[in-house]
């Protein structure tokens, strides 16, 4: 039996990622990347994320956070599944870091990670108009405002 792969960092891994993809990966893994799925079980997974300093949620909207600046849209779309179905992120704090990545990375990067949220929600059947979601109103210069819709 080989003990190479950490198993705080697969179970950590799993449970963030799930097993489907998980075992995707591992389906994959040839000779040559064996070592980089030991790499990033160990030192990312259970160097990180099992840590326990910094809890699950806001590990995720830190790595929503990075992966947007970064531009890596496809692995941010992942990690907004695995915000949104694994690590149970409230909606209302996912949005915040999306103004955040808006304002930070620029309003195209802010657009097409509010694109990518709305699919994944509405693929995952999510409801984004749930009225338990705190509302904006005040919050962006709206006094004076002369109309209730761009």
């Amino acid at each position: 039996m080989s003990t190479d792969f950490d198993a705080d960092g697969v179970a950590t891994r799993r449970a963030v990622l799930g097993d489907r993809h998980v075992d995707s990966l591992k389906g994959q893994t040839t000779r040559f990347d064996r070592g980089w799925n030991m790499y990033v079980t160990n030192v990312s997974w259970a160097g990180t994320w099992t840590r326990g300093v910094i809890d699950k949620p806001t590990l995720s909207l830190i790595s929503l956070a990075m992966l947007a600046g970064a531009g890596q849209m496809e692995e941010f779309e992942r990690h907004v599944r695995n915000a949104l179905l694994r690590t149970g992120v409230p909606l209302a704090q996912l949005r915040e870091v999306l103004l955040h990545i808006g304002h930070y990375c620029g309003i195209p990067t802010g657009a097409a990670c509010f694109a990518i949220v709305r699919r994944v929600a509405a693929e995952s059947g999510l409801d984004l108009d749930d009225p338990a979601l705190p509302d904006v109103n005040g919050v962006y210069r709206t006094q004076g405002a002369g109309t209730d819709s761009f």
